[in-house]
């Protein structure tokens, strides 16, 4: 049962966080950096690994290792993030947006340039209760990644009181 309760618990935060970045995104126009991007995929891989779980009967703690690992990676990207914000390090990722500029006019390189959505990757786009979406998202990859070890205890506990049992 604590499993089941946890297992939700991943798909709603991964569903809720998606939709909520989205909403920022479409509605009041907080446009994403290319990493911003990136850390979307975590969640979306999360949701798949959830509709897994829940598919099968059989579950195995392969797929929740996957799932500590995959919020681990976020985690990092997260952190990573967090400190291009806070000037920590400089960004070895490029973060604007990506124009041909072969066989252009002058008119025509200028037009690409006005019309390409570039954000900083270093720049707030959003802040609440005095921390960033970034460090949001980095508190719910934390918590996400006790959520998949605690799956991975569960599991290993069952897997144990069964073989014991028989």
């Amino acid at each position: 049962m604590k499993s089941f309760f946890l297992i939700n618990t991943v798909l709603f935060l991964s569903i809720l966080s998606l939709i909520f970045v989205f909403i920022l995104q479409y509605e009041y126009g907080i446009l994403p950096c290319k990493i911003c991007i990136w850390q979307r995929w975590p969640h979306i891989f999360n949701i798949i690994l959830v509709l897994i779980i829940l598919s099968s009967s059989l579950t195995t703690s392969y797929i929740f290792v996957i799932g500590l690992i995959n919020m681990f990676f976020a985690f990092i990207l997260a952190f990573y993030h967090y400190g291009l914000e806070q000037n920590l390090w400089d960004n070895v990722f490029s973060c604007s947006g990506k124009i041909n500029f072969n066989n252009l006019s002058t008119e025509e390189i200028l037009e690409n340039l006005n019309n390409t959505p570039i954000k900083n990757c270093e720049i707030e786009a959003w802040n609440f209760l005095s921390l960033s979406l970034t460090s949001w998202n980095m508190i719910l990859t934390l918590l996400m990644s006790v959520i998949w070890f605690l799956l991975i205890s569960y599991n290993r506990r069952s897997y144990e009181s069964n073989s014991a049992s028989q």
